[in-house]
């Protein structure tokens, strides 16, 4: 009876051992259905990464419009990371906003909503959706702008408990967000996000290092994209420079006048692509020559805008008055109210009058003429007073600016130029100056008007020790034959 009682108990433990093994093969089965599955998701997560990356590889290569690149990398990140929404917000130009890019339809509001927008969307979508879209933030506000100045990627497990937030709605309640900067260097781009309501998706420490991964690529093809574009505009602003630069050669003289008994000969060097000087030859009855050298504050397209204006008006006021002074008072007053407060023309109008044998000139503030009379070897200034163009718009300008008149004598040379020689700087800071135009012109007088101006040329080009000067550089040389 005691034997039986015992192979009973036995096989009663030996069947409980089964069970017990059978159950733990099954946990154990689980546990490697449950890796394998986890592996399998990294695998196909891993996929979508890749795919992601050569899509943004080839908008780069393609040199997409930036538009489709901020889609391209939303939806990327959303379909790698499997998440119903996502949004891209860029740094603007002016460095003080972030601006949204790109919204998806369903991604969560990353922002404080104000009460009658959150009030609006629960009854119509689309107008959450404008606002979200249209919405720009400043450089620390919300949950974005926290991300962009810490420049940390965070993942939010709850968007409406994030203490960024000052009124979480309904919109942003049991809602996770991956969140992190778009940064380049030490160039700051803006935030990337996706998001998901919390039973859709549970985001683990493999999808975070993969949107981390994601952040750093897009950043990278954005700076490129930008890059892309900087270089883009730049040739297309060149290009349009030199079109105007050549444009603006065709209104400088193209060969030097011939004058019985005297020679003339001028030249203007841009410190930059387009000049802000300029000088003209302007043939006028009874075989006279107007001869005009101007000089406009500052530099670049604005200028170069201004001598056109400037050539033009005093062409057709030329033939209207033998007064040099008188035509620049109708050029000041009709440029005048057409340019900036803070801009001004200095320019030396003169006529040369062969039968009189005569010159008659006018200074609106320019640099003070020079002439070097052979007969003593000396260089001498010719004062006259004058007030630049577009100081004044009328009466002080008249009342300042007088005609000088006065003859040459055989082998005599007059010198006109613009603060470009005398005020170039070399590589120690020190100016050329007015007493090196005095010796360079006493040297090459003897040369001719063509010789002048290439000595002072060569001259200047020296001291500069071959670099461009920092301003443009004009001047006319006009000499009496021996």
């Amino acid at each position: 009876m005691i034997s039986i009682i015992i192979i009973i108990v036995l096989s009663l433990l030996l069947a409980g051992a089964g069970i017990a093994l059978v159950l733990i093969s099954k946990k154990k089965d689980q546990a490697i259905l449950a890796l394998l599955q986890e592996e399998q998701e990294i695998v196909e997560e891993e996929r979508r990464m890749f795919g992601f990356l050569h899509d943004l590889g080839e908008a780069i290569t393609r040199e997409d419009s930036h538009s489709a690149m901020y889609r391209l990398i939303v939806e990327g990140a959303m379909r790698v990371l499997k998440s119903n929404g996502g949004a891209l917000y860029l740094l603007d130009p002016t460095g003080k906003s972030l601006v949204p890019r790109f919204h998806s339809d369903h991604c969560a509001p990353l922002i404080d909503l104000p009460e009658r927008i959150a009030a609006m969307g629960k009854t119509n979508p689309s107008a959450l959706l404008s606002f979200l879209r249209l919405h720009s933030l400043r450089r620390d506000e919300s949950v974005v702008g926290g991300v962009f100045s810490t420049q940390r990627p965070e993942i939010i497990e709850d968007l409406r408990k994030d203490s960024r937030l000052k009124n979480g709605s309904s919109f942003q309640n049991n809602v996770t967000v991956l969140i992190g900067p778009l940064s380049f260097g030490p160039k700051k781009l803006g935030v990337l996000a996706v998001t998901s309501p919390k039973g859709a998706r549970i985001y683990k420490a493999n999808d975070f290092e993969v949107f981390k991964s994601i952040v750093e690529q897009s950043a990278f093809a954005l700076a490129n994209a930008m890059a892309h574009q900087a270089a883009s505009e730049k040739k297309q602003i060149e290009a349009e420079l030199r079109a105007a630069s050549d444009i603006q050669r065709i209104l400088l003289p193209d060969h030097n006048p011939v004058l019985n008994g005297y020679t003339i000969a001028g030249r203007n060097i841009p410190a930059k692509v387009l000049s802000g000087d300029y000088y003209d030859y302007i043939p006028l009855a009874d075989d006279r020559l107007g001869v005009v050298i101007a000089d406009v504050s500052g530099k670049g397209t604005a200028a170069a805008i201004i001598t056109a204006m400037c050539r033009s008006i005093l062409r057709s006021n030329a033939a209207s008055s033998h007064s040099p002074a008188a035509v620049l008072a109708a050029v000041n007053r009709q440029l005048s109210p057409d340019i900036r407060e803070d801009m001004f023309i200095s320019m030396i109008y003169m006529v040369f009058e062969p039968a009189t044998d005569t010159i008659t000139l006018a200074r609106a503030g320019h640099t003070l003429p020079l002439i070097w009379r052979q007969a003593s070897g000396k260089v001498d200034s010719l004062h006259s007073g004058g007030l630049a163009v577009g100081i004044d718009k009328g009466d002080v300008f008249e009342r300042v600016t007088k005609d000088l008149t006065f003859q040459m004598h055989p082998g005599d040379c007059l010198l006109l130029y613009t603060d470009g020689i005398n005020e170039a700087l070399d590589a120690k800071g020190l100016e050329f100056g007015e007493e090196r135009i005095h010796t360079t012109l006493a040297t090459f007088a003897p040369h001719g008007a063509a010789g002048i101006v290439d000595g002072i040329v060569a001259d200047v080009d020296k001291f500069l020790g071959g670099k461009r000067s920092h301003d443009d550089i004009t001047l006319i040389a006009l000499q009496k034959e021996a």
